[in-house]
């Protein structure tokens, strides 16, 4: 990643305007901060697509400008981007009074960045770093400053293609839910897919690509992975493609040895990445509830109806093997056990 132009501005709704911070020369912590900035934003998984509101878009027609500088013109860069930071400084001001909350949004800073890669691609970067207040620990006062290891932002990314258009764009938020004032007031961007459809089309993926081929191979594996899926989407208020793959897969323990984890993330990701959905949303569990149920065969008169995600899945379904080389699934069940007076009872002597 070659970064052509960078400007820095610094956003506070308590100043009448957003101010430009000059850029120092050479390595110091400020530039390598903004550059693993960068790299976090380029390198997230977790974005959502947007398309502009409309083709007269005020902050479309600034990028568009901003692509389409010919030659060495930081000074055109620098003013183009101040105007952008002004738009933010403002929005971020109107939010606040709207709002009315008591609480001030974060002061941070905004970093917009003409960036090249290796294939021609460039990307227009706008993006703003939170503050985070923290306790020095030599004078025990409170200072402000950026989080090194887990920065907080919120960013905007437009890909242009050689002949200088914008073909795609993203938003990525490091808050739980996208930030309103930053894609609609501030960017004048509608999201391209609901949360609904995200929801509906992950799922999909994640069943018939991810899950239903491990059944084939280990069923005790694909109920397991089934099981906590469930209760994923059932239980998390938000779907992430890290988080999903962090707490889902990696997490799982294969009782197929023939079964590799690192094989089944990269897949996982592989799959989830070229979908025609977000990799970051709100999950509607409405709309997938009806898949929420499993029917396991286990005779050919007998078929297990799982109905929905089980908590301890362990507690509750167990296998037992008689010396005969009988095999029975048992179920917990105190209602249950009722309905069949007249069997034997099985225990543990």
């Amino acid at each position: 990643m070659d970064i052509i132009y960078n400007s820095l501005f610094k956003i506070d709704i308590n100043e009448a305007s957003a101010a430009q911070i000059p850029l120092p020369d050479g390595t110091n912590d400020l530039r390598s901060y903004i550059i693993d900035l960068l790299d976090k934003i380029v390198s997230d998984p977790d974005k959502k697509g947007f398309e502009f509101e409309s083709e007269k878009s005020g902050v479309k027609r600034l990028i568009e400008d901003i692509v389409n500088i010919k030659g060495d013109d930081y000074d055109t860069f620098s003013a183009l981007t101040l105007e952008l930071a002004n738009r933010l400084h403002k929005r971020e001001q109107e939010s606040d009074k709207r709002n009315n909350l008591g609480v001030d949004l974060l002061k941070g800073i905004a970093v917009m960045s003409l960036v090249r890669f290796q294939d021609g691609m460039r990307k227009m970067i706008i993006s703003k770093a939170d503050y985070n207040e923290f306790l020095d620990v030599l004078s025990y006062t409170k200072r402000q400053g950026f989080p090194i290891k887990k920065k907080i932002y919120k960013a905007f990314v437009a890909e242009v293609d050689t002949t200088d258009n914008i073909t795609k764009v993203a938003v990525y938020d490091t808050n739980s839910v996208f930030t309103v004032y930053w894609y609609r007031d501030f960017l004048e961007l509608t999201q391209v897919h609901t949360d609904e459809h995200n929801t509906e089309q992950v799922f999909n993926v994640i069943e018939t690509k991810i899950l239903n081929p491990i059944k084939k191979t280990s069923k005790r594996d694909y109920i397991e992975l089934w099981n906590a899926t469930i209760r994923y989407f059932r239980i998390r208020p938000e779907f992430t493609l890290d988080g999903f793959i962090e707490d889902i897969i990696s997490s799982h323990v294969p009782f197929d040895p023939n079964l590799d984890i690192h094989d089944l993330e990269s897949k996982t990701r592989k799959q989830l990445a070229k979908g025609n959905f977000d990799s970051k949303f709100n999950i509607a569990p409405n709309k997938i509830s009806k898949r929420f149920k499993n029917s396991i065969p286990l005779t050919p008169q007998i078929d297990l109806n799982i109905k929905d995600g089980i908590q301890n899945l362990k507690g509750t379904i167990q296998r037992y093997e008689e010396k005969n080389g009988d095999r029975w699934v048992m179920i917990k069940s105190s209602e249950g056990f009722d309905y069949f007076t007249d069997t034997d009872v099985m225990t543990n002597e």
